[in-house]
């Protein structure tokens, strides 16, 4: 809460923040495994090694696999589950708005949290992607930023879905993932709705763990997840777990977060009066 409330933190987003929202017909977006069972089940023919791929939880290999099957298909594909169905921002995506973090990282493709962030602040969040030659400025800056690691809708070319995406990125775009590190650094991260198997979940937090031997970063996880479970995720990764409920589709995490607003507002206060900064 003090990382937050000092504007030290980083907001780290992933699919299980963008399944929240919804469309006027109540239809939600797909999280990675989801989307890639679908475009699997769409072929109409049983790919082994599409299946087997998903089964692993290898998701970088299997959009490899359908993006070839695919092939001229694949953008409209991309499209249809992540930018078409017009998904409204939900409970959770306000609720990490108000925290008022300087900094929001966005794993995800969709737009729903910086199309929900750029309206509620009149226009003045900055949206950077991975490749964006200025990216530098979200350390440097002092503005209000969403930053894109994986790329967005909006550029398919660019989006990192593949595995042979993922390794290029590394390569091309080396300065985005320093920059990145330099915020593992600086900041605390708070992780929410987050999968462990997505490959920058891994290698940037198992490199910044293994070079450090800290601790200071968090995840928000699902019950049940045990506590040698929970160790080993401190252990090779640096991340603290924070469990909740999975009753009443995800209700605990949105309302834990309300409440946190809440906490982080009294603490700016006090800081404020203590001109504490």
């Amino acid at each position: 809460m003090h990382a937050i409330a000092r504007r030290r933190a980083v907001i780290l987003i992933g699919s299980g923040v963008s399944a929240n929202a919804a469309t006027d017909a109540g239809i939600h977006p797909p999280t990675w495994g989801y989307f890639l069972e679908n475009a699997h089940s769409k072929l109409n023919k049983s790919v082994s090694h599409i299946r087997d791929a998903i089964k692993r939880y290898n998701y970088l290999e299997a959009c490899e696999y359908l993006k070839q099957e695919y092939a001229a298909g694949w953008p409209d594909l991309v499209r249809e589950s992540f930018l078409t169905p017009n998904y409204k921002a939900a409970e959770i995506h306000h609720a990490i708005f108000d925290l008022d973090c300087r900094i929001v990282a966005s794993l995800n493709f969709d737009k729903i949290y910086e199309g929900y962030a750029l309206s509620a602040s009149e226009g003045t969040i900055i949206v950077k992607n991975y490749y964006d030659d200025d990216v530098r400025q979200v350390v440097a800056g002092s503005d209000r930023y969403v930053i894109k690691p994986h790329g967005s809708i909006d550029t398919i070319s660019k989006m990192i879905f593949t595995l042979e995406d993922y390794g290029r990125a590394r390569v091309k775009y080396s300065t985005f993932y320093e920059i990145l590190t330099a915020l593992l650094h600086t900041h605390t991260f708070l992780c929410i709705g987050c999968g462990l198997s997505d490959p920058d979940m891994q290698l940037i937090f198992e490199d910044y763990k293994y070079k450090l031997s800290e601790s200071p970063h968090f995840i928000t996880l699902p019950s049940p997840v045990s506590e040698p479970q929970c160790g080993l995720i401190q252990k090779t990764r640096g991340l603290n777990v924070l469990k909740y409920s999975l009753k009443d589709q995800h209700k605990e995490l949105t309302e834990s977060l309300k409440e946190l607003v809440a906490a982080v507002a009294l603490k700016r206060d006090e800081i404020a009066d203590l001109r504490s900064w």
